[in-house]
């Protein structure tokens, strides 16, 4: 097994090395990320009425994984899981409660991630790639005080940036009040009856004259004054039925919808209508100014869609059959063949390597304020986003294409991971290990595996291959990849609807991996299924009567118990308050 091994890394090895010498310099790379796009959204995955004709050519061009998996069910500890090649839990950006937050909500936060994790961007600045980001960062900003930098990205290796820094929200979208004062809530009628006492008091103290007129008048503007901040926070950054996230969506909308440069704020509100393009613009244009550069690049470009709001240019606006989220669709694929087409325009078709791929699956539950359902679709997969160890919420698409060098047109079975990206790419371009390079990384342990054999000669490595699937720091399942079977054990499994596998309808609704009823607790005896016989799980789990079970069930608790003695998580941030909350002296302006 060795011997063939190693003959299959020199094979490679001189592969890359003829490959290196036959172009100019070594190869380009481009990563697109959807944000919430269900395996069940495209073309080339089976569906037949969503137009995404460049998606579907790059498939065509390269390889498609079909069980390609994130990390997490959450967009900033898969986006984090996938640049570093680690689990998000190793570093804490994960949550331990749905109450708090699964994902980054502010920009001036101290949640972020930590400044000695390794990723592909700076992986690639070692070895003098040019890296740009542009569109969606969601992973910490890092805000000096008020906010006069945010360098965010540019921490991580990434030498420019133009796009948002957290995420979209549904309160970035149409006008949102200000006054609001909802005297049915018990604080704003102990507001109200203050602020008439007082009124009452001056205006008496006044009329007898017992105080002199410019005493009551510093008095009531003091007064009235620290009235209105306790208003202002009763409204706006308090918990109420409007404050999802702490901040009303007035204030919501004011602090976090930023189009970011560099490390500064550039626009706000962002102008929904037309980002897609601006952003596709933005990346041809990085693209014509380094065609000729000496030093190869590395061009990240993660979509806002198709997460929520729901927005499109014009011309894109009621194109689909699948209303808006549809249309969502159908423009991000245009936007990636405005970035494709400029690849070929340039003359870097040929040596870049371009992988495509999803956060995590579709939110199914999410519908718009009209009823309009504004949710993907996860195939045939059960569950969505948010769902821990659930096969819709972290089965995602996968492309990789670089002509020449990968086939074209071929599908793999074999499950991969978005945290093999890091590790592949950098034997793909023939680069040293991650250590090498980044001599502080010798200590980080990476959980992807070099596929690259897999994409060029389409065999899997010979050794078993365990993934884990995590609920903030908890383990839902475990997937055991051998020659014959993928198994996967569920100690904890979701309480879906009744004859569904989602937990209701509304943009802010989902089937929440923690929380009093949303799980069932299976770890006294585990659900085991094998994914090669039953991969949708439409039948029924593998009896636990029968020598399999015991067997697989026993190694994969083995496994555990040995990961558990070996690895320290460190603390949750995104479970933290403190570190959650608005920092108003963080803010950028």
């Amino acid at each position: 097994m060795k011997e063939r091994t190693l003959s299959g890394a020199v094979v490679l090895a001189l592969m890359m090395m003829v490959g290196a010498a036959g172009s100019s310099r070594p190869p380009n790379i481009v990563v697109f990320l959807a944000d919430d796009l269900g395996i069940g959204d495209l073309g080339c995955y089976g569906n037949t009425t969503i137009n995404t004709p460049n998606i579907d050519r790059l498939a065509a061009e390269g390889v498609k994984l079909t069980h390609h998996l994130a990390a997490a069910p959450f967009c900033t500890p898969s986006r984090a899981a996938m640049l570093t090649g680690r689990y998000p839990a190793r570093y804490g950006l994960v949550s331990r409660t749905p109450e708090v937050s699964p994902v980054i909500v502010h920009v001036a936060s101290k949640v972020a991630l930590p400044l000695d994790e390794v990723t592909l961007a700076s992986a690639l600045a070692s070895a003098n790639y040019t890296t740009a980001l542009v569109g969606k960062w969601h992973l910490g900003m890092y805000c000096g005080w008020l906010g006069r930098s945010c360098p965010g990205p540019l921490n991580h290796g990434f030498q420019s940036f133009f796009g948002i820094p957290v995420t979209l929200f549904m309160e970035f979208r149409g006008q949102h009040q200000f006054w609001r004062f909802p005297l049915d809530e018990t604080k704003f009628q102990a507001l109200a009856v203050t602020w008439v006492v007082t009124a009452v008091t001056l205006l008496v103290a006044a009329k007898n004259r017992t105080v002199r007129l410019s005493i009551l008048l510093t008095f009531a503007f003091i007064t009235n004054f620290l009235l209105f901040l306790v208003w202002f926070a009763f409204a706006h950054v308090s918990q109420n039925v409007d404050c999802i996230w702490s901040v009303s969506p007035w204030m919501h909308q004011f602090l976090n919808s930023m189009i970011m440069k560099n490390d500064v704020m550039v626009e706000s509100p962002i102008q929904l209508d037309g980002l897609s393009q601006r952003l596709a613009q933005e990346s041809r244009e990085f693209l014509e100014a380094h065609a000729s550069d000496q030093n190869p690049f590395f061009l990240f470009h993660s979509f806002p869609h198709v997460h929520t709001p729901m927005f499109t240019a014009p011309h894109r606006a009621g194109v689909s059959k699948h209303g808006r989220y549809g249309d969502n669709v159908e423009e991000m694929d245009e936007s990636l063949g405005v970035v494709l087409d400029a690849l070929k325009q340039y003359g870097l078709e040929d040596n870049t390597i371009v992988y495509f791929t999803s956060d995590q699956g579709a939110h199914l539950e999410a519908i718009d304020s009209d009823g309009q359902r504004i949710g993907g679709h996860n195939g045939r997969f059960k569950g969505g986003k948010c769902q821990g160890g659930s096969e819709g919420g972290i089965r995602v698409p996968g492309i990789f294409r670089w002509p020449g060098h990968l086939p074209r047109g071929v599908t793999l079975d074999t499950p991969t991971s978005l945290m093999d990206l890091l590790p592949t790419v950098l034997s793909l371009a023939g680069l040293p290990s991650l250590p090498q390079l980044v001599p502080s990384a010798v200590d980080k342990e990476l959980d992807g595996e070099d596929i690259s054999e897999l994409l060029t000669s389409g065999m899997p490595r010979e050794a078993p291959r365990i993934f884990l699937h995590h609920c903030g720091q908890d383990i839902h399942a475990v997937r055991l990849v051998t020659e014959d079977h993928v198994y996967k054990m569920y100690n904890v499994k979701h309480n879906w609807y009744p004859g569904s596998t989602q937990c209701g309808w509304g943009y802010d609704v989902a089937c929440y991996c923690s929380g009093d009823g949303n799980v069932t607790d299976l770890t006294h005896q585990p659900e085991l299924w094998d994914l090669v016989t039953d991969p949708y799980e439409d039948g029924q789990p593998i009896s636990a009567h029968t020598q399999e079970y015991r067997d697989v069930v026993r190694t994969l608790r083995e496994y555990l118990e040995q990961w558990e003695e070996r690895v320290q998580y460190a603390p949750s941030q995104l479970g933290s308050k403190p570190y959650v909350m608005w920092r108003p002296w963080l803010q950028p302006h």
